[in-house]
C-alpha cells in the first residue's frame, strides 16, 4: 500500500492527482491539505477517509468540526508539519499554489519520503536548501510539471555529461500573436491549451511561468543557466526535450492533460495503462517550434537574470511576481506594467545567501516593495 499526503488537494494539480490515486486499489490518501477552500477539503475527506487534514487559513478551522471524528484536523502552515508528523506516508504531493508549504516539504524530504514536486516556487525560492538535503538524504525529488516531468523521462538511465541543452516548449499562452498593452483581464485569463488556476494562467500570459520553469530545471537536473533553452510550441504535444552532445535529441510528447506526469510521478519507474487519451500522431497537426520574443515577454529575460545573479535574487524575482499578478487579478494594476514592476525591485535588491528564514525575509521584503511601488 503507498501512503499519499496531497498538498493543495483542493486545487488543479491536487484534484487531478485524486482522480489517478482513485484508479489504483494499492494507493491510499491519508492526509490532505488546502489553503482555504474548506468546503471542498470537507467533501474530498468525506469521500476518501484520510487520517488526518490540513486547513491553512487558521480561521477556516471551526469549519472542519464534523470531520474531527473520522480525521484528525491541524490548522495554519505549523498544521503541515504536525501532520506529516503525525502520519505515517511514504509520498507527499505538493501541490499548493505558493511555497507556504515549505516547512512541510522539508519535515516530509528529513522523513525520507518521496517527494512528487508541482509547487515550482519551493525550488525557485528555496532550490539549494532543498535539492541539497534531497542529495544528503538521498530522497527521490519527481518533478510534476509537465515540462519538467518530460525531461525527467528522457533523461532517465542517460549520462548528465553527455547532455548538450535542456530545452523547455512554452505554448506561447493568448499574446503569442496579439499585443500586450491595453488588454483585458479576461483575454489574459483565457489560456488556448491549459485549464489552470488564474495566478499560472497570468504566469503563463506573461512567460513568467516559462522563466520560473527555468530555474527550476537548474535546480532539478543541477544544468548551468546556459544549458537551458526555452522554445515557443502551440501545439503543446511536445512537452520538451533534451539534445545531447553528438545531436540526437529526445522529446516527450502525449496529449495535453496533467493527469499523465501525475501519474509518471507517482509510478515511476515503471508505466502504468491511464485514462487519459492516447496521442495518435497520424492526428497529429504539425507541430511547429519558434524562438520566443524577450522584448514582448520581458519576464522570461528577468528569470535568466535573476538565475544568473542567485543567492535570494530568484526569490525576490518570484515574489515580485506574485505581488504584482496578486494586484493585477484585483485590477489595480494593467498587465503590461507586471514586469516593469519586477525589475524595479530586483533593482532595488542586492542578493545575499543565508539559511531559510534568510529567504523568507527576502521574500516579504520583495512583496511590500511591490506593494509600496503601486500605493
Amino acid at each position: 500500500m503507498k501512503r499519499i499526503i496531497i498538498l493543495g488537494s483542493t486545487g488543479s494539480i491536487g484534484c487531478n492527482a485524486i482522480q489517478v490515486i482513485k484508479r489504483f486499489k494499492n494507493y491510499k490518501v491519508v492526509g490532505l491539505a488546502a489553503y482555504n477552500n474548506y468546503r471542498l477539503l470537507a467533501e474530498q475527506a468525506h469521500a476518501l477517509k484520510p487520517k488526518a487534514i490540513t486547513i491553512i487559513n487558521e480561521k477556516y478551522h471551526k469549519n472542519l468540526e464534523k470531520l474531527r471524528g473520522t480525521a484528525k484536523t491541524f490548522s495554519g502552515e505549523q498544521g503541515i508539519e504536525e501532520m506529516i508528523d503525525t502520519l505515517r506516508a511514504d509520498t507527499i504531493i505538493c501541490a499548493l499554489s505558493s511555497s507556504l508549504g515549505i516547512r512541510g516539504v522539508i519535515r516530509a524530504i528529513e522523513k525520507k519520503m518521496d517527494i512528487c514536486l508541482a509547487t515550482k516556487e519551493i525550488l525557485v525560492n528555496f532550490g539549494h536548501l532543498i535539492m541539497g538535503k534531497v542529495r544528503k538524504l538521498q530522497v527521490r525529488l519527481i518533478p510534476i510539471d509537465s515540462e519538467h516531468s518530460a525531461i525527467y523521462q528522457c533523461l532517465e538511465g542517460k549520462n548528465m555529461k553527455d547532455v548538450l541543452n535542456i530545452i523547455l516548449t512554452a505554448s506561447g499562452g493568448p499574446f503569442l500573436k496579439k499585443k500586450i498593452k491595453n488588454v483585458r483581464k479576461e483575454e489574459v485569463l483565457r489560456h488556448p491549451v491549459w485549464k489552470m488556476g488564474q495566478k499560472i494562467t497570468v504566469d503563463s500570459a506573461t512567460m513568467m511561468n516559462k522563466g520560473l520553469e527555468v530555474i527550476e530545471a537548474h535546480h532539478l537536473f543541477n544544468v548551468p543557466p546556459s544549458m537551458i533553452r526555452v522554445v515557443i510550441h502551440p501545439e503543446a504535444i511536445c512537452h520538451s526535450l533534451v539534445q545531447f552532445k553528438d545531436g540526437t535529441l529526445l522529446a516527450q510528447l502525449s496529449t495535453p492533460d496533467m493527469k499523465l506526469p501525475i501519474q509518471y510521478a507517482l509510478t515511476v519507474p515503471h508505466r502504468v495503462s491511464a485514462s487519459t487519451p492516447y496521442l495518435d500522431i497520424t492526428k497529429v497537426k504539425p507541430l511547429t517550434f519558434m524562438t520566443p520574443n524577450t522584448k514582448k515577454f520581458r519576464c522570461l529575460d528577468l528569470a535568466y537574470g535573476a538565475l544568473e545573479r542567485g543567492k535570494t535574487m530568484p526569490a525576490v524575482l518570484n515574489a515580485s511576481n506574485e505581488e504584482a499578478v496578486k494586484l493585477f487579478l484585483h485590477d489595480r494594476i494593467r498587465f503590461h506594467e507586471i514586469p516593469l514592476i519586477i525589475e524595479k525591485v530586483m533593482k532595488k535588491h542586492e542578493p545575499s545567501d543565508g539559511g531559510l528564514d534568510h529567504y523568507l525575509q527576502a521574500i516579504s521584503w520583495a512583496k511590500e516593495q511591490v506593494r509600496v511601488q503601486v500605493c
